[in-house]
């Protein structure tokens, strides 16, 4: 199996980081490698050699704001490194709502930024959908994928209208809410992500197991050459990014 990706997920957070990282690169496999915090990019950036596979994502979970504030100028410094931002977002669950109003600080200046700059934002949205939607579009964010959705599927057709994508993991297809919110979205606009090593990775065996992910999708969903699909859907967020860059 050809031209797999996986649009989402933690590298550093594997024990075995570097095999997984180098076996992207062997693999011939695409991947965005998220990272929670601006200074975990700089030191990824720094750690890990260029890929043609694997491309870093400058990120800034909404989950850490009350312990690691917003660095907002090194924020700004690396983002001309990267055409990739994430993972961010909001996070309105019990556990973080109290810090919503930082959340939205900060989520806001990420989004004003990263439109300036044309980058793509994997976006972290739990219990958030509306306000992640809303700061968006008010920032003029034009290249947005949606990792995990957990909304209302109501709300999928708005996002679908604004030009964004959603990555959907096994975790999302193993269960009945998350396969119905999967249903609902069109193909066109499905990527494949794992959030590894927070999401279920693997089906047979206890390893990450990519392919199998796309098989399993492919049958549940009733999709021959899923892999292709997903595929093209990545080049063509690519190539608007591409184009918007010129």
């Amino acid at each position: 199996m050809n031209n797999l990706s996986d649009m989402h997920v933690h590298i550093d957070y594997f024990k075995n980081y570097k095999q997984i990282y180098n076996s992207f690169e062997i693999n011939k496999t695409y991947a965005l490698f998220v990272t929670n915090l601006p200074e975990i990019f700089q030191k990824c950036l720094n750690e890990f050699a260029y890929s043609k596979f694997v491309k870093l994502g400058l990120g800034y979970n909404p989950q850490l704001v009350e312990t690691y504030p917003f660095n907002q100028n090194l924020f700004d410094s690396m983002l001309p490194l990267t055409k990739y931002v994430g993972e961010v977002g909001l996070d309105y669950s019990k556990e973080f709502v109290h810090t919503k109003a930082a959340q939205k600080k900060a989520f806001d200046y990420i989004c004003y930024q990263s439109a300036r700059s044309k980058s793509i934002l994997s976006i972290h949205s739990r219990g958030a959908e509306h306000d992640v939607l809303t700061m968006l579009k008010k920032n003029g964010v034009e290249h947005a994928i949606f990792h995990w959705y957990s909304g209302k599927k109501e709300d999928v057709h708005k996002i679908v209208e604004q030009g964004y994508y959603f990555s959907v993991n096994y975790s999302m297809l193993a269960s009945k809410k998350g396969s119905e919110i999967i249903k609902s979205i069109p193909v066109d606009r499905l990527l494949i992500e794992t959030d590894a090593p927070f999401g279920k990775t693997y089906i047979k065996d206890h390893s990450y197991n990519l392919p199998e992910i796309y098989n399993q999708f492919s049958k549940k969903l009733g999709i021959e050459q899923f892999e292709q699909i997903v595929f093209q859907n990545l080049r063509t967020l690519l190539t608007k990014q591409k184009e918007s860059l010129k």
